[in-house]
């Protein structure tokens, strides 16, 4: 009798699970297991990724794939519209090669220690990478995993339960550079540069206008060619002042050595020597820049997809970011929504689409703020405005204090030619089960340039599906 295959997960989960993985683009799936089809082909009919089987047994031995089960497994997903070119069986000769998303359900961190998998993760993950994985509470798979990086919890874990998370992998090369010797190379006359540890403090001394940014020290060293702060490039061609708030990992700038030090600049004078200051960042940034423009009363905020604080008595609902639980977001500065009700004025940019994001926006309520919404630009929204090559204008109107709502709508309308944009809107109608007006929007991209991403959902829609 055949091996039937019965998806232990519903839709939604499944759904909210890889909008959490916050990818551009998906070309390579592992699932160790076979455990986890309902994903691997709402992966391919998102992405059109090439699915790779791999056969583990409970201590971690790659094992034979030409088995009942997996026979099941390879029917199920070809009855769903997956060609059989996308999926690659692992054997025990083949390689097994970094992928973007490793999928791992009822296996390991559930029925067999997760340890016993670690040499595929330490080849299966690359800097990027995303592991949905089903863990049981109390199997060590949350330490495991913080290793690799951040842990945000889809399905939260009840006693004696399971609980589906997503990891998202950081980059980890500390050798990547001496953040000090570039710090000070770009400090210049009149400026200073102040290492704290975790933590430093970069000012480049210039005109009456200040920007204080905040940015992750490891994707500064080791994502970006130039080595630059964030909006470095852009804050200097304004000629603008900037202070440079870098944080090694995510830290969430809660250290108390930050506040002190926020709070000796304001003590000293330091803002109230230019003419505007503006504090910015987006997502960690700009729950760090909500948060500390209280040090200056007349400043104003540009926070893009901000996290308002992640006290969990303050929002239990936020999932993502498990590895900063533990912080202290109590105190100074702890609550970005609280804080920044005494600054001139709060502007939020942010995708009302993303869940999480919108309940932190609107936990920012007082009158001196104004909601920019951006509606299925995805919580990395700063990015997708830069690569539409508006953000610049964005940010200057913002930080001058003079961008108006029609101009603001006016700049966001060039998303409906933005690859992304199309993306996200393709992906949505498909979600809600309209594949129709999936294509529809395919068809009306592919009419702009053609585009490999737009073309393989096209096909893949157009083809015969006999089951899900």
């Amino acid at each position: 009798m055949a091996t039937e295959i019965t998806p232990r997960f519903g839709d939604d989960t499944v759904n909210d699970a890889i909008l959490s993985l916050d990818l551009d683009d998906v070309r390579h799936v592992a699932d160790l297991g076979a455990q986890a089809p309902e994903f691997a082909i709402r992966l391919h009919q998102r992405y059109g990724c090439v699915i790779h089987v791999i056969g583990l047994d409970e201590n971690g031995a790659r094992v034979d794939t030409a088995r009942p089960e997996t026979d099941a497994y390879l029917k199920h997903l070809i009855s769903a519209g997956v060609g059989r070119d996308a999926i690659k069986l692992v054997t025990g000769e083949n390689a097994i090669s970094a992928c973007d998303v490793v999928l791992s359900l009822n296996g390991y961190g559930v029925r067999f220690g997760v340890r016993k998998a670690k040499r595929f993760f330490d080849v299966l993950l690359h800097s990027g990478s995303r592991v949905i994985a089903e863990i049981h509470k109390g199997s060590g798979a949350y330490p495991f995993f913080n290793a690799y990086g951040s842990c945000a919890t889809v399905v939260p874990v009840e006693k004696e339960s399971n609980g589906l998370v997503v990891v998202s992998v950081e980059p980890n090369d500390q050798a990547a550079g001496d953040w000090s010797s570039v710090a000070r190379s770009i400090m210049g006359d009149g400026g200073f540069f102040d290492d704290l540890g975790a933590h430093s403090f970069l000012h480049i001394s210039r005109g009456d206008t200040l920007v204080v940014t905040f940015d992750n020290l490891d994707i500064a060293m080791t994502k970006r060619d130039d080595r630059r702060p964030w909006g470095f490039e852009f804050i200097r061609a304004q000629g603008w002042s900037m202070l440079a708030v870098m944080s090694s990992g995510w830290t969430w700038f809660r250290s108390k050595d930050v506040v002190d030090r926020f709070t000796e600049l304001r003590d000293a004078g330091f803002f109230s020597q230019f003419e505007r200051v503006v504090f910015y960042g987006a997502s960690m940034g700009g729950y760090a820049a909500a948060a500390y423009a209280a040090v200056c009363p007349n400043s104003t905020v540009f926070a893009i997809s901000p996290q308002s604080t992640l006290n969990r008595d303050l929002v239990p609902w936020e999932t993502r970011y498990k590895r900063a639980w533990s912080l202290d977001f109590t105190g100074d500065f702890g609550d970005a929504a609280a804080a920044s009700r005494s600054i001139q004025q709060v502007n939020i940019l942010f995708d009302p689409y993303v869940e999480l994001d919108a309940a932190h926006a609107a936990r920012f309520t007082g009158a001196n703020v104004a909601l920019w919404r951006c509606p299925l630009m995805g919580h990395r929204l700063g990015s997708s405005l830069a690569q539409m090559g508006v953000l610049g204008d964005i940010s200057r109107k913002i930080i001058l204090g003079d961008l108006s709502r029609l101009e603001f709508y006016n700049l966001l309308r060039k998303r409906h030619g933005f690859s992304r944009f199309q993306r996200e809107l393709a992906n949505l109608a498909l979600s809600k089960g309209h594949p129709d007006l999936a294509a529809k929007v395919c068809t009306y991209a592919l009419r702009q340039q053609e585009e490999p991403y737009f073309r393989r959902m096209l096909d893949r829609l157009s083809r015969p599906a006999t089951g899900a």
